[in-house]
């Protein structure tokens, strides 16, 4: 409370002095676009080189859009769109683009949960029947408890049944709580025990679940008696400023603002197989390796395959689908702008916090940090994973579903994070960007976030550089937006103020 009582009367005495001498004491400085700073970086890869790969994986992978963001430091340090929103009528992908995360929103759906532990309203070893509604019983092992820590960590004995997770056009019409109910228990309509169980004891076995997630975002409701989504906006997205991130599609005011999901449908390729030209990537027939003169060489049916051009430009071999979204909505269905998730990843790179607003604390993110059960899975934590990629040991999740591609994961050791979501299935080209992200980053002396004046301290004199802007309606410049909102306000001096008292 006594920082922001400083904070603001810091702020009334700073704004008072430059108001009355508004014309006498204006301060002349030039502010430039962070994309166009000279900073210092290793000659493997420059920012002009690094975009010009990402620009050849997108134009041979045949992937529609892509946005990535990148965090340094706990700062969001450097953000690129490349491509098409909507193929058709030519949105292009933009800051704001909305791209559904798939399954990297159950990092989402676990942050809600555990903000529910630290009030002491659980304990991750209790007994999940008795915070629902009906009970869940696990067909052969009817004695065995299903516990928060199990549905965590992917091992409480829930499987997906994939003949009843139905695609909609949208939002699903039915609700949570009556989905899982008619899943789970015996009485109900998707209920199959030899389909929506596994054949072993909670506890004893790894088997990533949807479901098991979904059920998660059902705890969170009744334990916090809101509905999730709800639960979700006010302690998490409203608080991190994550302005475009919904759960629902009807929750979003302009459609076109979301990404349109692709999904490749070409031919097999399979005489790819036989030429030996470079590497041939079976999930996407169009890639043709850099080593290969011409396409022809990648495959004798590469124009049959991939359009006259060599690029897949054949409209039959891209399809476009209806933005959709299923039952267990907890699980996958969460849509968001890089921007918006780079703020989210951000607090788990630095202690539950971003910009000086918490959302949980730092044991409870070591928790999550935690393997819980080594000897079933050595790699999984509460939701969140680790994956070792390119020498780098990474935190984080992936998502991938009809028309998605999507990474969020931290480099702990480099202090890094890095952010792409794209509107079709592409794996191994996103990987590939992936390394090319976090070697950028790490070779990369990026501005810090508040520094106004690139004097590499955060002071009084960039609050003057801010106010400054706003008094004399200067043009718009992203470093004096520090909440990302697309406006330069008093927001944005309070948060830069409370930068300097943390």
């Amino acid at each position: 409370m006594n920082k922001y009582l400083i904070a603001f009367l810091f702020f009334n005495c700073l704004w008072s002095q430059l108001h009355e001498n508004k014309i006498q004491n204006r301060i002349i400085n030039r502010i430039e676009d962070r994309q166009n700073l000279n900073v210092i970086r290793n000659n493997y890869r420059n920012e002009e080189d690094l975009i010009q790969f990402i620009e050849s994986i997108v134009h041979t992978r045949q992937i529609p859009g892509l946005s990535i963001s990148i965090v340094k430091n706990e700062n969001i340090v450097w953000e690129k769109q490349f491509g098409f929103a909507n193929i058709n009528d030519e949105i292009e992908v933009n800051e704001n683009t909305m791209f559904i995360l798939s399954s990297i929103s159950k990092t989402i759906t676990v942050t809600a949960l555990m903000q529910l532990y630290e009030q002491n309203l659980f304990e991750l070893d209790d007994d999940i029947n008795n915070y629902l509604p009906f009970d869940i019983i696990h067909p052969i092992y009817p004695n065995t408890p299903i516990t928060f820590k199990m549905l965590l960590s992917h091992t409480s004995g829930i499987k997906d049944n994939w003949n009843v997770m139905t695609y909609y056009n949208g939002d699903s019409p039915l609700s949570l709580n009556y989905y899982l109910e008619q899943y789970l228990t015996p009485e109900g309509i998707f209920f199959n025990s030899n389909l929506n169980f596994t054949d072993s004891y909670p506890g004893s076995n790894f088997l990533y679940t949807n479901n098991g997630v979904a059920l998660i975002g059902l705890l969170v409701e009744k334990i916090s008696d809101q509905a999730f989504n709800n639960y979700c906006i006010e302690n998490i997205f409203e608080p991190l400023s994550m302005n475009n991130t919904f759960w629902y599609l009807s929750e979003i005011n302009n459609l076109n603002q979301v990404a349109l999901p692709y999904q490749y449908t070409g031919g097999n390729g399979d005489s790819c197989f036989d030429i030996g030209c470079g590497i041939y990537d079976q999930s996407n027939p169009c890639f043709c390796d850099s080593e290969c003169i011409y396409y022809d060489d990648c495959c004798s049916d590469y124009n049959e395959i991939c359009g006259e051009d060599g690029i897949g430009s054949n409209p039959e071999n891209l399809n476009e689908y209806e933005n959709y979204g299923y039952s267990d909505y907890p699980s996958g269905q969460l849509r968001a702008s890089s921007n918006n998730l780079a703020k989210f990843m951000s607090t788990y790179m630095n202690g539950g916090s971003y910009n000086g607003i918490s959302i949980l604390n730092s044991q409870t993110i070591e928790l999550i940090k935690t393997i819980h059960y080594p000897t079933i899975n050595s790699t999984q934590g509460l939701i969140w994973y680790y994956k070792n990629q390119n020498e780098r040991s990474l935190f984080g999740h992936n998502g991938g579903d009809l028309g998605s591609s999507t990474e969020m994961f931290i480099s702990f050791s480099d202090n890094i994070g890095v952010v792409l979501l794209s509107n079709s299935n592409n794996y191994n080209a996103m990987i590939q960007i992936e390394n090319a992200l976090i070697d950028f980053a790490e070779e990369t002396n990026f501005i810090i976030t508040g520094d106004i004046n690139l004097d590499t301290n955060i002071n009084i004199l960039d609050v003057i550089l801010i106010v400054n802007i706003i008094i004399n309606s200067q043009t718009y410049n992203n470093l004096a937006d520090l909440n990302h909102d697309g406006l330069i306000n008093i927001v944005d001096i309070l948060q830069l103020i409370n930068l300097i008292l943390i």
